[in-house]
């Protein structure tokens, strides 16, 4: 059994079929036909059951298949960090963010991490917090921002920012409000409600018991960009992270931040991808442009929870001036360290 066996067979059990899967490698199928049969000869079983649509794996390929896939995700980050540079990322990274903090985290970080490393494969997957702590556990996932107190054990943490939660309105109804409102003011406004499935429902039902109130959530999703759109089609007034609303919607929608109803964010990786150079510069990479957009105004009511600059080396990421002026401050070493130990004394308490 060899590795180019291991890469043949899980191209074909992803693509149900020999033929596709032989176009997916640029090989022929009855080179594959020979391998496979060479593969079930080795482990003294069938792999596939074949069919009219294709193929399906039998009970030991689906064994099989589940072991194959760590065995060849594992060899290929080998293969990436031996030929990398200490500090120069090579290879593929995954990187997991919650869809509310696109135009002020995930766009700038991302095209930044692309143009400073071209050696390195950039994969972003938005999700909500729950799904992308679950994908780090898993392997699925390299480094990911994900929401706090709800931390997972056997992840490492940096805590990295606070934000307030607004209140997206239509900008024509924003006289309404003043230049804050509070929980109270949102009793009975029929409210469309970013951050399912994970805890926002609960974290707001709480702060309206306060009240003796329950919040009118019309309508919960999992995606900042769909409650905008909910919002300018009339469904109702967004609840959201602040920063939700980029730049080329602030004509249409104004966003008001709700006074003590803010949300905590952490940077979450695995212990064992902590060494990676990829994970450890996109981590300094989102601490930098984290401290630098909340410290110049530039993400209203963003509160910098990160590590400590350092000195003597440029900023990785440079913001355009309309986000966040520059500074001169370098990528943290061990950023996920101190931020790690912080987190993981908190989960112990």
């Amino acid at each position: 059994m060899d590795l180019r066996q291991l890469r043949y067979f899980k191209a074909i059990a992803e693509a149900h079929s020999f033929a596709r899967g032989g176009q997916q490698l640029r090989v022929a199928q009855p080179a594959l036909s020979r391998s496979i049969a060479k593969l079930e000869e080795e482990i003294g079983q069938s792999l596939f059951v074949r069919h009219s649509g294709g193929v399906t794996l039998t009970e030991a390929g689906v064994l099989l298949y589940n072991h194959v896939t760590i065995v060849l995700r594992d060899m290929q980050r080998l293969t990436d960090e031996m030929a990398a540079d200490v500090d120069t990322p090579h290879g593929t990274v995954v990187f997991g963010v919650p869809p509310s903090f696109q135009s002020f985290l995930t766009a700038p970080v991302a095209a930044a991490f692309v143009k400073r490393f071209p050696d390195a494969n950039l994969v972003v997957i938005q999700n909500c917090s729950g799904p992308l702590r679950d994908g780090i556990a898993q392997g699925q996932i390299d480094v990911a921002l994900v929401t706090m107190p709800a931390l997972a054990r056997g992840l490492h943490y940096t805590p990295l920012f606070t934000v307030n939660r607004c209140l997206i309105v239509p900008a024509a109804e924003a006289h309404r409000f003043g230049d804050t409102v509070g929980v109270k003011d949102l009793i009975g406004l029929p409210l469309l409600l970013c951050g399912y499935p994970d805890s926002a429902r609960a974290g707001l039902n709480e702060a309206f018991s306060e009240f003796g109130a329950k919040p009118n959530i019309r309508c919960e999703v999992n995606n900042g960009s769909l409650v905008l759109d909910l919002v300018a089609a009339g469904a109702g007034l967004g609840l959201a992270p602040c920063g939700v609303v980029p730049l080329g919607r602030a004509v249409d929608l104004a966003a008001i931040p709700v006074r003590d109803l803010d949300i905590s964010c952490a940077i979450a990786t695995s212990f064992e991808r902590i060494g990676s150079a990829a994970v450890r510069q996109l981590s300094e990479m989102l601490v930098e442009h984290t401290r630098a957009l909340a410290a110049s105004g530039g993400w209203e009511t963003a509160r910098f929870d990160g590590p400590p600059p350092a000195e003597g080396r440029d900023s990785p990421v440079r913001m355009a001036p309309h986000l966040v002026r520059e500074f001169g401050s370098r990528p943290l070493e061990g950023a996920v360290t101190v931020g790690g130990d912080v987190a993981e004394d908190r989960l112990a308490s």
